[in-house]
């Protein structure tokens, strides 16, 4: 459970509350620690007036319902949160808290597994990028406001000429985030990384600076914010992307089979690569009611079946299959898994609901072996009490992830094979802020332990994917960093000196 922790000056003045017949204020007891724990200084306040609204603190009504974010188990306490809507709101809100030296936490949609969207830690100014959803598209080059969120963007691109990007499935997550940790999509194996596909950012720096970011202006910091950026280097305003033109027809499909048939599925999966071609985006769900795999393909019903048919001729056959042709978007609209499969289009502006959950990840540099398909086995079979979902998400990648060299971004992933997202989440109820399932998180540890014995014995040093990003993963900064570490940590004394861009996860300066 995430429970504010209260600094030493603020448990003493609880300590004297509770021991005087003078309340510190006539509210509960958790609004008081609330209050004094996110209380910013007067300094900072003044700085930031210029700002007037767009600035809440714990007084405000608007806080508590702005500091929450997508996972409900954090409940970090910011001094501010700035909902801004220009860059020159973010400018000012930079200024000032490096000037207060308080951390800054941009964020994008609020997906961060690990809360970092509110700053990962209490204490912190977090700058809203809700104000920057603009896109726009012209001589086929976007430009993409920071703060949309990817069900919006996939619209807005298809209502400007019909493009697309090779980003992620779920359409409240913010482009922000998901870009600067790689932006992997179903996509990848046929057109790379997202960031593969930004030429360019506007970023605001450590000073307050407005800077232009690509290949022949600042490359160095280029180079770390694709693949690292995510709150480390600077807050990304604005990104401008080269869109993708998919085939006018594009088949979604979706085939289940009993969890007992995991083995010849996850084994011919695991193959996939070589059976298929790139044309094919794929994902394999693996859970307590069995295996469904998803995705798409740039062409009609037929070719997908003859493209995948090497791969069906060593699986048994599926207990349910919906086969689909239609346009990319209709694909995509369906991919998002918005409840009771809507048919219009627009159902890409919904909010996905928030949940309580905890997630992990393994980056896996070639085909899954024998004994790691036996644990998905294993664990996919057990529930534990309290959980409402548990799954294990397996994606292709390779392809043209693989065909930019390592070097030439922050990410270091671009032998990867395949990549293991590890999930549990047990409860939707918005009232349960910071409720831990202490099974569900047994369960987890039990598991990931396994198959990071399994991961040390077969494939090497662990790896895992930066945009599931996680607390206890051993030695994170080379499991989502590697040989780009040194690099990275040099950008960083250069661009943000002061560490202004800090949380228990950055690229540190030393």
């Amino acid at each position: 459970m995430h429970i504010p922790r209260l600094s030493t000056a603020v448990s003493l003045l609880l300590l004297i509350s509770s021991t005087t017949s003078t309340p510190l204020a006539q509210v509960n007891p958790s609004q008081n620690a609330l209050t004094l724990a996110a209380l910013p200084t007067s300094q900072l306040l003044a700085c930031l007036e210029p700002l007037g609204a767009k600035v809440l603190t714990s007084n405000d009504p608007k806080y508590n319902e702005e500091r929450y974010v997508f996972d409900l188990r954090y409940t970090y306490l910011p001094q501010v949160i700035v909902m801004a809507s220009s860059v020159s709101d973010v400018q000012t809100a930079v200024k000032c808290a490096a000037a207060s030296k308080v951390a800054v936490a941009p964020r994008s949609g609020g997906h961060s597994y690990e809360g970092y969207s509110i700053g990962g830690q209490d204490g912190s100014l977090v700058i809203d990028l809700g104000g920057f959803t603009s896109v726009t598209v012209k001589n086929g080059v976007a430009k993409v406001g920071a703060g949309v969120r990817l069900g919006k963007l996939y619209l807005e691109l298809f209502n400007q000429g019909g493009y697309t990007l090779n980003a992620g499935t779920c359409p409240s997550v913010g482009i922000g985030g998901h870009a600067l940790g790689g932006g992997f999509g179903l996509l990848g194996p046929k057109y790379g990384l997202l960031i593969d596909r930004i030429t360019e950012m506007q970023v605001v720096n450590a000073q307050g600076q407005l800077l232009m970011v690509s290949d022949t202006s600042n490359p160095d910091l280029f180079y770390a914010l694709r693949g690292a950026g995510g709150g480390s280097y600077g807050i990304v305003t604005e990104f401008t992307i080269l869109p993708i033109k998919p085939t006018p027809v594009v088949t979604s499909y979706s085939y289940n089979w009993k969890l007992e048939d995991y083995a010849a599925v996850l084994s011919a999966f695991a193959d996939f690569q070589l059976l298929v071609s790139n044309d094919i985006g794929i994902k394999l769900n693996v859970g307590p009611n069995g295996l469904r795999m998803s995705g798409l393909f740039e062409g009609t019903k037929d070719d997908q079946l003859r493209a995948m048919a090497p791969f069906f001729a060593k699986v048994p056959k599926p207990e349910k299959s919906d086969v689909r042709e239609g346009r990319y978007i209709d694909a995509q609209l369906r991919l998002a898994s918005i409840p009771n499969d809507p048919k219009d289009i627009n159902a890409l502006l919904l909010k996905v609901d928030p949940l309580t959950r905890k997630g992990k990840s393994l980056v896996y540099p070639k085909a899954l072996k024998a004994s790691s398909i036996a644990l998905l086995g294993k664990w996919a079979a057990i529930k534990p009490n309290g959980a409402r979902v548990t799954f294990f998400l397996v994606t292709i990648w390779g392809g043209a992830v693989a065909n930019v060299p390592e070097n030439s971004t922050a990410f270091i992933h671009r032998n990867a094979h395949s990549v293991i997202e590890f999930m549990v989440d047990w409860t939707k109820d918005p009232n349960t802020h910071g409720e831990d399932c202490e099974a569900c998180l047994e369960w987890m540890n039990d598991m990931y332990t396994e198959f990071l014995d399994d991961f040390r014995a077969n494939y090497g040093p662990v790896r895992g994917y930066q945009n599931y990003i996680d607390l206890e993963i051993p030695n994170w900064q080379d499991a989502y960093y590697g040989s780009a570490l040194p690099r990275l940590k040099q950008i960083k004394r250069v661009v943000d000196p002061e560490n202004t861009f800090r949380f228990p996860q950055s690229i540190p300066l030393q």
